[in-house]
Formats: C-alpha cells, sequence, structure tokens
C-alpha cells in the first residue's frame, strides 16, 4: 500500500484486488477509479477498469518518467498521467469522495504543491511488490535489500534451497518464467538427467516493476502502516522516540505486523519508515522473523477427506478389538467410541441390556471403565489443594481410603463428581467424569498455577496411560481370588471404598472398591497395553457366570441404585444443596471453591430444584427423560422441574426416574402431574434409591 493522509477510507484498496473484482468477479469496484502508483503494474490495473467501463480520472504516477509505450496506451484511452504526483489525502464520509494529489518538488524531495481535489468514488494504490520469501527465511536463508525493486530479496542459505521467479524478485511474467526454467533445468541435470532451459521471450507490454519509495508526510496520525491493527505512522514515529529502534522491539511495541496477514501489507513500509526516522539504510534495519503460516491455511485442507466415521475422530478403548469380538453395538459417547450393548446370538437392544443388568444382579458383569478421568495429585500440599477443591473432606482421609465428593464452580454449580483415593501421605488419584477428564485436568492446573502457586504439588493426567476392567456382582471377589495376583480380595483386607497396588496377572495394578452399579464392584487398573489380556481372562474364568456389560446397562443399574449423573441429572444452575450435599456443606470448617456462593439466599431458597426419585402411578405408564412436573391445568400448567432420568428396571419390573423438583427434598411420598409430548399423568416423588438402600451388597 502507499502511505497517505486518510488512507483508510472505504474504497481505497490495492490495485490487485481491483483487478480482481472486474477480471474474476466482473465486478465494478468503483463506477470512478482512481489509479496511484509509483510503478508500471497499476496501468494494467487503471487500462482493465477503463475497458470494463469504470471512469478513470486519471494516474498519479510518483515517478517523474513514464515509458512511451504506457503513454501511449493511457493517451488511447485518455487517462491523464499526473506523473511526479502522489496523493496527499483523501476526502469523504463512509465513503471515499475524492483524492488531493501534490506534485513533488523538482529536487525530488517530499515537498509537494497541492494540485486540487479530483472526484471519484474508488482509488486503486500499488506501492510495489514483495517477493514471497517467507519459507526461504525460515530455512535459514538471508535477504538483501533491493534499491532498485525497494524490497527485500533472497541472498544465500545454508541449505539447498533454490529460489525462483517472482519469489527471487523477477516480478515481470517472462523473467518469472524463464528464471523458472533454468532452476528446474539445474535441478534435473544435478539428478542425473540431460536438461535444456529455455529463455521465454518477453511479451508485448511488458511493465516496469521497479518502485519508487516517496516518505509521507501531513498529519502522520491520520497515515495507516498496518489496517488491520490501527498502526499509523506517528505510531512508528512514538515508538522511535521510545528509543524502540529495534524491528523486533518496533513490532512488539507498536504490534505492526502482528495481525492474521503476518505483516503481508504493512511489513515493508514500516521498515522504510523506520530506516528514514533512524537515519539508516533499510538494508541495516533488516526484517522481522517470519513465522507460519505465511497464508491462511483451511481447516478442511489439514483434516483432508473428513467424513463419513472420519469426520470427527473416535478415541477407541484399548481393548476395542476385543469388544469387537464379543458382539459390541458401539456408540459415541463423548470423544469415545464405547459398547452400548453386546449383541450375542443375535439378541436385540432392549434384550441385550435387561440381561446384562441382571446379568450384575445376579452373579457378575465386567465392564471397560477405561475413559474415566484419572489425575494424580502429588506433593506435600496435595491434600490441602485438594481439600479446596472438593466439597467433601480430603484432609481426613486416609491412606489406602477412597471418599466420593463433588466439584463446584464459584458460583457453587456442580461441575463433576467422581471418587478420590489417598494412595500415600502426598499422593491422590482423582477420578473424574469420562466427558470431563480433559477439562477437570486444565481446571485444576488453572487453580494452581494462578490461584494458589505458593502450595507444593504436581498435578499429572494418567487417563490414557491406565484401562480399567470393572467387575461387579455378587460373585466379583470369588472369581478374583481364583486369577493370579498378590492382592487380598477379601472383605477384611479389602473393603467398600478402599485401595491397593500390586500385581494382577503380573503386573502393576491399582485396584479400588468402588461401586456405581449398587453391587460389589472392584475396579481393576492397568498399563493400558494389557488390557485385553485382563478383559479376557476375566471372561475366561467367570465362563457362564459373567457377562460383559455396556453402558446403556450401566446407566440402568446407576438409576436403580440412584446415583447422581453430572451432566444429565444436574444443569447449570444445581448447586451442591440441590443434590443432598447440605450436610457435608454445614461441616466442612475450611473454604473451598463455591463454599461463599452457597451462603447466598437464593442458593439457600427452599423451592429450588432438588434431586428426587420417580415412579409412575400406572405400571404401563412410559417415563422419559426431557418430560416436566407440571402445576395444575387450573393454575396454567407452570413447569416445576424435569426428569433427568427413567428407565424400566429390570431388576424392579417396573418404570423409574430420577428429575429435579421444586421442593423436590420435602414433596417426598406426594403425586405430581407429569407433562410429555402433549399427554399428562401422575407420578409419585421418592427417594432416588429405589435397589438397595442400606447398601448391603455394595459393601458384602
Amino acid at each position: 500500500p502507499l502511505v497517505f493522509e486518510n488512507n483508510d477510507r472505504p474504497g481505497i484498496m490495492l490495485a490487485h484486488a481491483a483487478m480482481e473484482y472486474v477480471n474474476r468477479y466482473a465486478v465494478k469496484p468503483a463506477g470512478v477509479m482512481m489509479v496511484a502508483t509509483n510503478n508500471d503494474s497499476a496501468y494494467q490495473v487503471a487500462f482493465a477498469l477503463h475497458d470494463n467501463g469504470i471512469r478513470v480520472p486519471a494516474i498519479v504516477d510518483a515517478r517523474k518518467n513514464v515509458a512511451n509505450e504506457i503513454a501511449k496506451q493511457a493517451s488511447q484511452r485518455d487517462i491523464p498521467i499526473m506523473s511526479g504526483s502522489v496523493v496527499l489525502d483523501t476526502v469523504g464520509a463512509k465513503l471515499l469522495a475524492g483524492v488531493t494529489v501534490g506534485k513533488l518538488s523538482d529536487n525530488e524531495k517530499s515537498t509537494y504543491s497541492p494540485s486540487g481535489i479530483i472526484a471519484c468514488q474508488g482509488l486503486a494504490v500499488s506501492g510495489g511488490f514483495n517477493p514471497t520469501c517467507h519459507l526461504f527465511s525460515q530455512a535459514g536463508g538471508k535477504l538483501r535489500y533491493d534499491a532498485e525493486l525497494a524490497c527485500f530479496v533472497p541472498e544465500a542459505c545454508g541449505q539447498h534451497v533454490v529460489v525462483a521467479g517472482a519469489a527471487q524478485g523477477k516480478f515481470s511474467l517472462a523473467d518469472a518464467l524463464t528464471d523458472g526454467a533454468y532452476a528446474g533445468a539445474e535441478a534435473a541435470s544435478k539428478a542425473g538427467f540431460a536438461c535444456s532451459p529455455i529463455r521465454v521471450a518477453a511479451v508485448h507490454n511488458s511493465y516496469n516493476l521497479k518502485a519508487s519509495r516517496i516518505t509521507p508526510t501531513g498529519d502522520t496520525s491520520r497515515q495507516w502502516v498496518d489496517f488491520m491493527h490501527d498502526v499509523t505512522v506517528s505510531d512508528i514515529e512514538l515508538a522511535v522516540r521510545e528509543n524502540f529502534v529495534s524491528v523486533e522491539h518496533l513490532k512488539r511495541y507498536t504490534a505492526a505486523g502482528m495481525a492474521v496477514d503476518q505483516g503481508k501489507t504493512s511489513n515493508l513500509n514500516v521498515l522504510t519508515l523506520l530506516a528514514e526516522l533512524t537515519n539508516r539504510p533499510i538494508a541495516e534495519v533488516g526484517t522481522t522473523t517470519f513465522r507460519p503460516q505465511f497464508m491462511p491455511v483451511p481447516m478442511g485442507a489439514i483434516a483432508g477427506q473428513r467424513h463419513g466415521d472420519f469426520y470427527a475422530p473416535a478415541r477407541l478403548l484399548p481393548s476395542h478389538a476385543w469388544h469387537v469380538d464379543q458382539g459390541a453395538v458401539f456408540e459415541n459417547y463423548g470423544a469415545w467410541k464405547r459398547p452400548e450393548y453386546y449383541a450375542i446370538n443375535g439378541r436385540d437392544r432392549e434384550t441385550a441390556i435387561r440381561e446384562e443388568t441382571l446379568a450384575v444382579r445376579r452373579s457378575a458383569g465386567l465392564f471397560d471403565g477405561s475413559p474415566l478421568g484419572k489425575i494424580e495429585c502429588k506433593g506435600p500440599d496435595a491434600g490441602e489443594f485438594l481439600n479446596r477443591i472438593y466439597v467433601n473432606n480430603v484432609l481426613t482421609l486416609k491412606p489406602g481410603r477412597i471418599r466420593y465428593g463433588l466439584m463446584l464452580s464459584e458460583n457453587g454449580i456442580v461441575i463433576d463428581d467422581g471418587v478420590f483415593a489417598r494412595l500415600a501421605n502426598d499422593r491422590y488419584l482423582v477420578s473424574t467424569t469420562t466427558a470431563h477428564a480433559d477439562r477437570i485436568t486444565h481446571w485444576l492446573e488453572e487453580w494452581h498455577q494462578c490461584e494458589w502457586p505458593d502450595l507444593d504439588l504436581i498435578i499429572s493426567p494418567v487417563t490414557s496411560q491406565w484401562a480399567v476392567a470393572t467387575l461387579a456382582g455378587p460373585n466379583a471377589r470369588i472369581l478374583l481370588q481364583g486369577i493370579h495376583s498378590d492382592i487380598d480380595f477379601s472383605a477384611e483386607a479389602m473393603p467398600h471404598m478402599s485401595v491397593a497396588t500390586g500385581t494382577f496377572l503380573g503386573v502393576a495394578a491399582r485396584v479400588q472398591r468402588v461401586s456405581y452399579t449398587g453391587e460389589m464392584s472392584f475396579e481393576i487398573s492397568v498399563p493400558a497395553l494389557q488390557s485385553r489380556n485382563v478383559m479376557e481372562t476375566l471372561m475366561q474364568a467367570g465362563g457362564s457366570r459373567i457377562a460383559a456389560v455396556g453402558i446403556e446397562a450401566l446407566l440402568v443399574l446407576r438409576t436403580e441404585k440412584g446415583y447422581l449423573h453430572v451432566g444429565a441429572d444436574t444443569d447449570g444452575m444445581t448447586n451442591a444443596l440441590d443434590v443432598g450435599f447440605a450436610g457435608i456443606v454445614a461441616k466442612k470448617q475450611t473454604d473451598f471453591i463455591g463454599k461463599r456462593s452457597l451462603l447466598r439466599a437464593e442458593d439457600q431458597r427452599k423451592d429450588r430444584r432438588q434431586f428426587v426419585g420417580i415412579e409412575p402411578l400406572n405400571d404401563d405408564e412410559i417415563l422419559q427423560s426431557g418430560a416436566h412436573f407440571v402445576t395444575p391445568q387450573d393454575e396454567g400448567r407452570r413447569s416445576q422441574g424435569i426428569v433427568t432420568s427413567a428407565c424400566l428396571s429390570p431388576t424392579l419390573n417396573r418404570v423409574i426416574g430420577l428429575g429435579l423438583l421444586e421442593r423436590g427434598f420435602e414433596r417426598k411420598g406426594e403425586t405430581v402431574t407429569v407433562f410429555d409430548g402433549g399427554r399428562t399423568f401422575d407420578v409419585r416423588i421418592t427417594d432416588p434409591v429405589f435397589y438397595d438402600p442400606s447398601g448391603e451388597h455394595m459393601k458384602s
């Protein structure tokens, strides 16, 4: 671009852009369009504009002399050439209305005598060409300033790099093609092929692309250099006064060249101004560091042909192939492709879910829990840090034990839940939900680095390092005791909510006694590459007493047990008090994230939506997630809450559900109307725990 006052008005564009509008899109950029230049290339633009019905009142050329052939073509089109002149200013409000032109002084210094205002709605400017030499620079190549071309061109490179054509400063078509032919011939010869380059004859009406640089004058605060970051000449002047005379310092002080175009339209003007303001040659000023990507790269080019199964890359379980062999029907759960159910012997979805659920209740089920988030926190202050993260008390947990906990946002909203285990005095294992594994890792790091950097601990995500085989059911312990391991699975050595480390099938293992099903459960974590061997061994040991269990059966089991599913049974307004944690919150004396918010009157309202159980009064009624609890029809059918989970329980042989209901805790036993898809029916509000309220099964 050329630099002059008010050079940012709508209607001012690069000459090549004006040519693109006309030749590629058959669009007139303006009805009347001036052309300003310091080289021959813009004449081709002016002629193209004229030939396509756009009036060109003048070509303003900073050079004193113009080639006769070009002048002749301009004369044939009645386009005046104002040689030795430059644009000084523009006028207009929301769009360009005119251009002020000035005559260069006889001694070719930057003093001008105004020649008046020329009316126009567009202005095409051309300040010369810059070779695209960024890849050359990234290869370690050095640039030199070419005074005749008024730009930086490649000079030398330590690597085997050959630059040809316009990138070498050969801007005319004939020169570029000839230079490319010689470079290609040389490369072919070095590769052992005989090749003779051809010289391309200069095309008729070739243009001189040497540019003349003119120093801008006038109000420098209205002369833009970087149009994307609004850097003006006055900003460059201020930087020099502040002694930011290194190109790298100037770039960071003004942000010139740091926009999305990475300086393609601004860098050379910035470097030229810096050289003039510091009385240095442009070559001495040098250039900034070129970084990829110089050209914008569409995401589609990076992704390639992403469609069908490749549209969103799925994360596969470590033992994915084993699940395939077991007849798994996969579904996307978050970023993971996991078994929805197992279509053994051609059974349908409903039958499979029912049989898998009953297998866990009656004998044993094997579930792959590898995607569950696993984060290790280690260090002298690990306990104190997690105590500030969880609603639950972390510091009282003894080594070898596990505790369930909630994580809240600063507003007291439930963002995740799971168990945390104390592996040693200074080491904890945090388990998160599958969907939030990465988010919670980043969240913990943010709190550590930004709020409590004084706490001494290391946060290490290990989700992908460990595969998890979860064995649940009344026969789970019997099956494990028949497999080679140095871990004692007895009830005395490993009670519910405990953790043990050792070896399992000869590999390092961690076993946690936690239950998401309501049955006796063992979560066996082994190195990811050992996953298939563990799954196969457990299935073979169980024989007919064990079944592979998919996600849908697991969700039925947890619904029967009344376990909270964060993200399904909670929303962006559910706080810890709404899910029954009031007692735990009241007992914890120390501070934790979200505690202050829970003290607000709004968070302690008695009419908030609270976590409850649901059972239809009619056993044949279908209850579905998303249905609303509503007030009586004569009260306007206002929603009082929502059904968040529902299923046909194979264990209880009836429909059950979970939901969020206004004043839910005090309404247990009450009959409430549900509205779903235009129909209404009555349900009874219950405690969320439908199966084994005392917990005897999972504690056995």
